[in-house]
């Protein structure tokens, strides 16, 4: 079998001492425990091949390797998902103070323009009982000038005054105050939207960084995959894209709860020679490799309550989201030729004519439970969101979401480094509560 050349060894070989090390360095107690000895190299293949025990060692070399570089690169992809999560609440808190101090502003300037109004009516009364005779006044006017301030007052301090003159006077006075007032917050709104505005600048570079950095990973993961690859089919006898179908299957959630007791356990090839024969090539597959972490059943029963759905707009919302199936994921993407997940479901839905809370797991999440559309998981239908949290809690933040389509599978813009897909429900991190959007 061809291999790589000893320059392209030795890089590979630092690129993965440097991937291990890092991996180390930045491991969380969790990740520590998935830490795995450096994979053998292409000496240690050489050498072990033709001895039983050697060959075993080194398989298991291997696939330590592969799932500890798995578990680091999904570890990545979920904190990048988390922090795209965190700038689109951000960006939905910044649109919302948006808003408010729009409508402060506009508040603002239609009690300033009331207060004009009614000063200027007061102006003229002031004159009227200059005229009169109101000598005084005539001084006042003479010497405020502009200050309405000072021309209310001096008109509140006259005596019998009639009961419309009483009236101008109050009406201009409360105009002028509540002008100040909406004057007021309409600067505390705009200070409020500004600090949004940093916030979400703040966010927005964080979660392009951990986007980033997921994808460089994701990438270098890649070629140190072919690299194992070639190895382990150097000891097995079978072929390199058999066995990288194979390490592929090995990705695995990170350590966390474990999934459903119901959901079945995922079958991959074994490479491992038998111990007779250590070159003997295993059985083939007879299914494709299992997604990464564990699928969730798939309910036998539909529900028998509940919203029901509005079979038109699932099927438009369905026939959306497969039509991106293998378009990039980017982050903050909606469309229309790359997509992050939240941002997937919202456009799957527009097309549909449904607005279902904007770009954000969360606030999908939220809008679906305000509307009273929320359902167990097993009563899912196709067309349901689901949604993926810490632990799978209700009540935190949701950082994922997909598209259920029937028969155990959902659409979904995975994460960087992963196109729009289609995959089993994955039982790691599900929220026990799907939404149904089109209730």
């Amino acid at each position: 079998m061809q291999r790589p050349g000893r320059h392209a060894r030795r890089v590979v070989a630092l690129a993965m001492a440097l991937v291990v090390a890092l991996g180390v360095a930045h491991a969380t107690p969790q990740q520590s425990a998935l830490a795995a000895p450096a994979p053998p190299s292409w000496d240690d293949v050489e050498a072990a091949k033709g001895d039983v025990e050697a060959t075993e060692v080194a398989v298991a070399r291997i696939r330590e390797s592969a799932e500890a570089m798995n578990a680091e690169l999904e570890q990545l992809r979920i904190a990048a998902l988390i922090a795209g999560e965190q700038y689109q609440s951000a960006t939905l808190a910044l649109d919302e103070a948006t808003t408010t101090m729009a409508i402060a502003d506009r508040r603002r300037d239609v009690a300033l323009e009331r207060a004009e109004a009614s000063g200027q009516q007061a102006a003229q009364l002031a004159t009227q009982l200059a005229r009169a005779g109101g000598g005084d006044l005539t001084m006042a006017l003479m010497v405020s000038g502009d200050n309405a301030d000072e021309l209310l007052y001096r008109l509140g301090t006259m005596s019998a005054l009639s009961s419309r003159t009483n009236d101008v006077l109050s009406r201009a006075v409360a105009d002028r105050n509540v002008a100040a007032a909406l004057s007021d917050q309409a600067i505390v709104a705009r200070d409020a939207r500004a600090q949004l505005v940093a916030d979400a600048e703040s966010s927005y570079t964080a979660a392009a960084v951990a986007a980033g950095d997921a994808e460089d990973r994701a990438a270098a993961q890649q070629e140190l995959l072919d690299d194992l690859s070639a190895k382990l089919a150097e000891l097995t006898g079978r072929s390199v894209a058999l066995e990288r179908e194979y390490l592929d299957s090995l990705e695995t959630p990170p350590a966390g709860p474990s999934p459903s007791p119901s959901a079945p356990a995922p079958s991959p090839s074994q490479p491992a020679p038998s111990p007779s024969n250590p070159t003997q090539p295993s059985p083939s597959p007879s299914a494709p490799s299992p997604s990464p972490s564990s699928p969730a059943p798939s309910p036998s029963n539909p529900p028998s309550s509940g919203p029901q759905p509005n079979a038109a707009a699932v099927a438009a919302a369905i026939a959306f989201a497969r039509a991106q199936v293998g378009e990039p994921y980017q982050f903050a993407a909606a469309g229309p030729d790359a997509w992050d997940c939240s941002g997937l479901t919202m456009m799957a839905y527009s097309a549909a004519g449904l607005s279902i809370g904007g770009h954000g797991s969360t606030a999908q999440y939220t809008r679906a439970s305000s509307r009273g559309v929320l359902v167990p998981y097993s009563q899912v239908l196709p067309g349901d969101l689901i949604f993926y949290s810490s632990g799978g809690s209700a009540s935190a933040s949701k950082y994922h979401v997909a598209l259920y389509i029937g028969d155990g599978l959902m659409i979904e813009a995975p994460y960087p480094g992963k196109p729009v897909r289609i995959v089993p429900v994955r039982s790691f991190d599900r929220v026990g509560m799907v939404a149904r959007p089109s209730a």
